[in-house]
């Protein structure tokens, strides 16, 4: 058993590198996330952002170095590791059926049946209860959707990104990962958003990494920035040391 102290990093990201093939997409990155606080993880296309978070969330193996959890070294072959280890990611195409009510999509994968044993070789699912608990579980974060039972197809953007970081959240004990959370959402809905984040973490302590373009909404949520080009980390920032331009000046390499 690994002992964890109030200064042990959530996550101590340490000397990662990834390549396919010839390419190296990552080339050695390291940091700290701290409980309770948002990072945002930055970068120009190509960067590497969405290949360490593939890393994180167990859909690719780092080709080298290491990663901790609460001071646990882990190593996901899969991305069922990574979630039963805490860590949700939340991607940004959210992997919502359309079809399906609120309910049915927190619960994804992880069904609840009723009959027995009968119930559970049938299929036989205790929609009554995954409603209720959606409902519970969502409004004791605070997440503003409608009823659980409404269709994903019938709700806006915003409305289904809060059905999939409210999946992540009911599920999820340790961190959480967004990719581009406020992409293609209005301004309204924008808010709705990035007001649930900042929420979660003052209210309920959550941790998050969010993978963003949008300066703006990095510059307001963010507590840390974590700036990666060309697969190399070149800055961590603390958001009350640096401005909106100092970051995009890393990012383009106008700053080193």
């Amino acid at each position: 058993m690994v002992s964890v102290s109030e200064n042990t990093p959530l996550l101590r990201v340490e000397d990662i590198t990834k390549s396919f093939g010839a390419v190296q997409a990552l080339r050695g990155i390291t940091f700290d996330l701290v409980r309770g606080t948002v990072m945002a993880l930055v970068g120009d296309n190509g960067a590497g952002k969405s290949t360490l978070a593939k890393i994180l969330s167990g859909v690719h193996p780092p080709t080298s170095g290491q990663f901790y959890l609460n001071g646990q070294s882990c190593r996901f072959d899969r991305p069922a590791a990574a979630l039963a280890a805490g860590i949700e990611t939340v991607y940004q195409n959210l992997a919502l059926i359309e079809e399906l009510d609120v309910a049915d999509n927190v619960y994804l994968g992880r069904e609840t049946t009723r009959g027995g044993a009968i119930g559970r070789l049938f299929g036989i699912l205790d929609r009554p209860a995954m409603r209720q608990h959606t409902a519970k579980a969502l409004s004791q974060l605070h997440i503003k959707i409608p009823a659980p039972t409404l269709a994903v197809r019938k709700m806006s953007g915003g409305q289904r990104q809060a059905v999939a970081i409210g999946r992540a959240l009911t599920w999820g004990r340790e961190l959480f990962i967004l990719d581009e959370p406020t992409a293609a959402l209005g301004v309204d809905e924008t808010e709705q958003v990035l007001r649930m984040i900042e929420r979660l973490r003052e209210e309920h302590g959550l941790t998050f990494i969010i993978i963003s373009h949008n300066m703006q909404d990095v510059y307001r949520i963010a507590d840390t920035i974590v700036v990666l080009r060309q697969g190399r980390h070149v800055a961590t920032l603390a958001k009350n040391d640096t401005t909106p331009e100092e970051i995009v000046a890393y990012i383009t390499g106008a700053k080193e």
